[in-house]
This record gives structure tokens, sequence and C-alpha cells, in this order.
């Protein structure tokens, strides 16, 4: 087995180190909690560096520890795994984020962990240090970090929320790999239509204004259409982005935002799969904050900001009103318009059989399992949707090009 190099303090706070021989890092960790002390540094011995957890900054950088720190999909999701493994290895929090910390380090991981174990020691929560530290760490990650806490299950929360991080890029990753190919035929398209309306049918359409009997109005219609393009394309590119902006501006505000989360859910396809994410991420932080022994009516008020949508958060809040005057959650659920009657019957089973936070998380992994299906089956469709936009736009402006030569062939032969 190998020999991992540890530095630690002691019940008294003394710092020490020596050499411990364990079958991997997480079980050199748990031995050294046995022996009652708290590690805040350790790797293999024999010249083998174990996983970095923090990478030096660059010669004669200097680094703002005030500045907000941002971490990238990948750096949030790494991070989350590692204080998973040390909370579920046994360390403490505080001691977890020391070892993530390290010594004379200052990379990304080594600030955030150092900045969140300042702010734990000046008595903030764990979900409150998280939002002054950095604003990567989203409203759903600081809510399932509260709930964690609150249970007393910080890193059974951690460890899904590691889980959630990473089938959330996986998914991503699927979604950009699946519109690589329709997204180049898309460009292409594109690039068909400004070529056709900006180059070749008004050249075609020169040819023809000078032939007896002049320009036929269909044609007409399309050179004023092309000479439009071509003489204000600055016009639509400052419409399409006044258009844009203020939606996102309208979508923003205090009176769009709950229209447009409403509108969102209803989409064809993707609205089934944001609803869904909700009942998974819902279900299953009910599930861990009642399994630790959380009463109800707290748990759903914390379980209630796992969604940003304001549609739902208000639906929640009369689920929580329900509960509150003494309704039971599965009727609070079935007032809201948002779990389907299926969902429902099973959180009554939960309630009628005593376990209720074992339905609810074995609801919530059914919910999974159908979430990665609808994103199958969006990914699925998503590719023919594009190509059939393709072949509109490639098809409009070959039978623009065709009308001009058939009525250029036309007018030839009615010479």
């Amino acid at each position: 087995m190998p020999n991992f190099a540890y530095q630690a303090a002691d019940t008294t706070g003394r710092d020490v180190s020596g050499t411990i021989e364990a079958q991997d890092r997480a079980s050199a960790l748990r031995l050294l909690a046995g022996k009652g002390l708290q590690p805040f540094k350790i790797q293999e011995a024999a010249g083998k560096a174990g996983p970095k957890i923090a990478t030096k900054a660059k010669a004669g950088e200097v680094v703002d520890e005030t500045a907000p720190i941002k971490l990238s999909n990948g750096q949030l999701q790494l991070f989350t795994e590692e204080l998973s493994e040390l909370l579920e290895a046994g360390m403490r929090l505080e001691a977890a984020l020391k070892l993530m910390e390290g010594k004379g380090t200052t990379g990304t991981h080594s600030r955030i962990a150092r900045r969140l174990g300042n702010l734990i020691r000046e008595g903030h929560p764990f979900s409150s240090a998280l939002r002054q530290s950095s604003p990567s760490f989203g409203e759903l990650f600081c809510s399932v970090a509260a709930a964690g806490e609150a249970g007393g299950s910080l890193a059974d929360a951690m460890r899904r929320q590691a889980q959630y991080l990473a089938s959330l890029r996986e998914m991503r990753s699927k979604v950009v790999v699946a519109l690589i190919y329709p997204g180049f035929l898309l460009f292409s398209a594109v690039g068909v239509v400004i070529l056709f309306t900006t180059f070749l049918i008004p050249r075609l359409s020169m040819m023809m204004s000078r032939m007896k009997g002049g320009v036929p109005k269909g044609i007409q219609v399309v050179m004023q259409i092309s000479d439009f393009m071509r003489n204000y394309w600055w016009l639509i590119l400052a419409v399409i982005a006044l258009v844009v902006l203020g939606f996102f501006v309208w979508a923003g505000s205090k009176a769009g935002r709950p229209v447009w989360d409403r509108v969102r859910l209803r989409f064809p396809l993707v609205g089934n799969v944001l609803i869904t994410s909700f009942h998974n991420q819902f279900l299953e932080t009910l599930a861990s904050l009642t399994g630790g022994g959380l009463p109800l009516l707290k748990g759903l008020e914390l379980a209630s900001r796992v969604s940003s949508n304001v549609f739902i958060q208000k639906q929640l809040e009369s689920v929580i009103t329900s509960v509150r005057d003494g309704a039971s959650l599965s009727r609070g659920l079935e007032k809201t318009a948002l779990f389907p009657i299926k969902l429902l019957e099973m959180v009554r089973i939960g309630e009628h059989t005593g376990d209720l936070s074992g339905t609810l998380r074995r609801t919530a992994d059914r919910c999974g399992r159908e979430l990665g299906k609808s994103l199958e089956k969006m990914m699925a469709l998503m590719q023919p949707v594009i190509i059939l936009i393709m072949a509109g736009l490639v098809g409009v402006m070959a039978y623009m090009m065709i009308s001009v030569i058939y009525e250029t062939v036309s007018a030839l032969n009615s010479r």
C-alpha cells in the first residue's frame, strides 16, 4: 500500500507531520481522523503528487483576495466533488476546507476554500459563506447547502450536488455535440440566403430589366426585398438587437418574469425537461431534509428554493401555506399545477406507509430517469428540426432563383 505524507493539527492545536500507510487518500483521511488528527495537507510520499487541489499563481501575479472569485463549470464540479469526498470521509467542514486550501498555494480552489474557511470561522453558516464567496455558487447550490446544514447531512447534500453538476455538464456536452452538424448546416443556409439576395438575384434581375416587357411583378418584389437588405442591413440588425434587448429587459422585470417563467414551462420538449428537472431536485432535496429529522414544514421552506423560476416558487408558497394550515403534503401539492397524478400518488403512498423520505427519494430517482429520457428525445428531435429550417430557407431562395431564370428564359423565347 502507498504511504501518504501528512501535516495535521492534533487535539491541542499543535501542528504535527508524518507518514501513514493507507489504501488510498480517503482511507488515509479516515485513519488520521480516527487518531484525533485534523489534516490540512496530505499527499503520496513516494514522489507521486496527489490530486492537485489548488494551483499556484504565475510569478509576480498579485491576487486580489477581496475580488469575486468566478469558477468555471468544471472547477465548480471539481470543488464540490473534493469537498463531498472529504466530508464523507468524516472530516469537519472547517478542517476539510483547510485541507483544500493547502499551504503556500494561490490557485482558484485554494482561494475559494480560504475565503469560505475565513467566513465560517467568523460565524457565518456555510450557505451564507457560499453566497458571499463567489457568484458561481448559484441559488440552487446555496439552497441545497442550507438544506444539508439544517438536516445534518451536508456530506450527502454535497455528494448529490456533485452528481447533479456532473449530469448537467454531461447534458450540456451532449447538446453541444448534437448541435455541431445542424449548426453548421444552418450557418451555411444563412450564407446561401445572403448570397442569393445580395448578389445572384439582383444580377439576374438587371438582365431582365433590359429585356422587352420589363420585370414581372413577382420578381420586382424579390428585387425590392433584396435592395432593402443590401442598403439597410444595419437597420435590420439594429431592430433585431432592440427586440432582443427589450425582451430580456421585460423577462427580467417584476411584471414580466412570472409570465415568462410560466410560458417557458409550456414550451414543447423544453418545458418537459425543465419541469422534470425541478421534480427531481425538489423531491430529492425534500427527501434529504425529512430523512435527516427536519420537520416537514421547515424542509418545504428550504426545498422551495431549489428553483429560480418565479412561477414555481409562487406555487410552492401555496403548498407551504396548506401544510402550515394542517393539510397533508400530497393535498398541498395537488392544489398546484406542477405535479402529475402519478407523482402525487407516490407521495400519498409514502404518507400512508410512514416512509415519506424514502418514497420521495425513490420518486426523485424515477424523475431523474425520466429527465434523461426527455433530454435524449429533445436532442434526437433537435437535429431534424434545424435541418428542416435550413431546407426551408434554401428552398425559398432556390424557388426565387429558379423563378428568375424561368422568367428570363420565357422572355428570351418570346422574342
